[in-house]
Order: structure tokens, then C-alpha cells, then sequence
């Protein structure tokens, strides 16, 4: 059952809930932009334009800080949104095709996952970046954070015909996931 279409003029890539802002951050692609939703009305209450991140897909946030990330995958790079401005306030290079995000607020590491299988892994600080290291994860594309264990989950579709769950624990550059 459809509520309502709420038209976004291009397409969208994820989705995640600003519970500090009460909305919902659609990332858009086409239009370059990072697009919040007013949830009980079901209406576009702003466009946040993304200059330097093609194609926005993948969305992480810090709500501590205030921060979104958004992923482009069409030129790999990655922008931090300052949610109470919503203002891009930087910007990093990624891996080839990024996809899916996970941020972790014990540890404040951000994890982009890419459709390449690389997975670059970023340390917040003081409401920026700062690059921690690469690893290589074949055919992971999509990044979970339990926030207790800071373990790092990547559900892998096709690993000599079966599915199979890596998991990592982040030591720095070199990590490995384990089957």
C-alpha cells in the first residue's frame, strides 16, 4: 500500500532517519542532492545541493556531531553535510563505486563500503575526516557496525556459489575480515 509519491526528480539512492532533525535524508541521484523529508506530512521540506559528489548513494550519520555522509559513486567521493546547517563542509575520495556506509559512534570510524570491494575506513574528528586506511574486501558492498562489539559485518552474495558473512575488526591499515 502506497501512502503517498513524494517526486524527488532524479533518483533515489539510500535512505536514514535524522532523529535529530526529525526527518528523513534521501540521497538523489541526477540531481546531485541530499533531499530531507518532513515524515508526518510526507512533503520535500529542503534540497541540499552536493557540489563535487556525483550521483549520492549511500548516507551514514554521527548524530552526536551533527555530521551526514554521503557517498558519490559516480566519482568517488564522499561529503560531509553539517546537519544543522545543511551545508557541505568537506569532502574525501573513496573507493571505485561506493556504496553503502556504516558509521560507528563508540568508535567514531566511518566504513565505506565499495562495489569495487574496497573499503575505505575514516576516523572522525572535530567534525572532519581524517583517513585511517584501505582494505580489500572482494564483493563487499554492503557494511553493518554492531555498535557494542565494533565489529565490522559484510554480507558477501557469491563466494564460490554460497553466501557467506565476513567479519572484521578494525586494527588499522591491513585488517583482514574473517569467513
Amino acid at each position: 500500500m502506497t501512502l503517498k509519491k513524494i517526486p524527488l526528480g532524479g533518483g533515489a539512492g539510500n535512505t536514514v532517519y535524522d532523529q535529530d532533525g526529525g526527518r528523513i535524508l534521501v540521497a538523489v541521484h541526477g540531481k546531485n542532492e541530499l533531499v530531507s523529508i518532513d515524515p508526518e506530512k510526507l512533503e520535500i521540506t529542503q534540497r541540499t545541493s552536493l557540489p563535487g559528489i556525483e550521483d549520492p548513494h549511500g548516507i551514514a550519520l554521527d548524530q552526536e556531531n551533527h555530521l551526514a555522509f554521503v557517498a558519490g559513486e559516480g566519482n568517488n567521493q564522499l561529503a560531509i553535510v553539517d546537519l544543522q546547517t545543511m551545508k557541505l563542509i568537506g569532502r574525501q575520495s573513496v573507493g571505485k563505486d561506493p556504496d553503502v556506509l556504516a558509521f560507528d559512534a563508540g568508535t567514531k570510524r566511518l566504513y565505506v563500503s565499495a562495489e569495487s570491494g574496497q573499503v575505505t575506513v575514516f576516523r572522525e574528528s572535530e567534525r572532519g575526516l581524517i583517513p585511517e586506511g584501505r582494505v580489500e574486501i572482494p564483493h563487499a558492498h554492503t557494511v553493518s557496525v554492531d555498535p557494542r562489539t565494533h565489529l565490522v559485518y559484510f554480507p558477501l552474495e557469491n563466494i564460490n556459489g554460497k553466501p557467506i558473512l565476513r567479519i572484521m575488526q578494525w586494527a588499522g591499515e591491513g585488517s583482514s575480515a574473517a569467513n
